[in-house]
């Protein structure tokens, strides 16, 4: 199923909401009460910037949680053995959420420019965006710290890997001998 572009479906939006508050004015309602759409509206978005807000910091946590465990993992030879991303999907699978993180961050946009266009003000809606933009900005560069540290660590794997086999063929061709 195709998905449609944010822009589309935000033109679709101020087109409707637009109309719908000119048939409630021409329909006899002061211009306040035909405003009551824009209101629902931003309060209902203000609502789901809420929720994710409260999802983006638990996700910004998480990575902050594993890169402590990851580096302490390091210091550890045994430790930094068992754990190794060859095939990076741990990288692939950061890179995905901070894809989807940039995809929100141009939603959250997007919506602030509808409301622009519809000509409404909110303290409220802008303080929540601007608490949203910065926690994806925070939650990216956790993710970004995260894969750097993926790629160092498996990179210091792989040579301990490297140096062990180095160090594995001569005793086999004394053992042979």
């Amino acid at each position: 199923m195709p998905t449609v572009p944010v822009g589309d479906s935000t033109r679709r939006l101020i087109a409707a909401v637009k109309k719908l508050e000119s048939t409630l004015h021409t329909a006899g309602l002061p211009r306040w009460m035909a405003r009551m759409p824009v209101w629902w509206l931003c309060w209902h978005y203000c609502r789901t910037l809420d929720q994710k807000i409260a999802r983006m910091q638990r996700i910004a946590r998480k990575f902050d949680q594993w890169l402590p465990s990851l580096r302490a993992a390091d210091g550890v030879k045994l430790n930094k053995l068992e754990f190794i991303d060859i095939d990076r999907t741990m990288r692939d699978d950061i890179e995905a959420t901070k894809r989807t993180m940039c995809d929100l961050r141009a939603y959250c946009v997007e919506v602030a420019r509808m409301f622009d266009q519809l000509g409404y003000q909110s303290a409220g809606l802008r303080q929540r965006q601007n608490v949203f933009l910065a926690v994806l900005d925070n939650s990216c560069m956790s993710a970004s710290a995260m894969q750097e540290a993926l790629a160092s660590h498996d990179q210091q794997v792989l040579a301990l890997l490297q140096a062990s086999q180095i160090d594995e063929r001569p005793r086999h061709a004394v053992a042979r001998a």
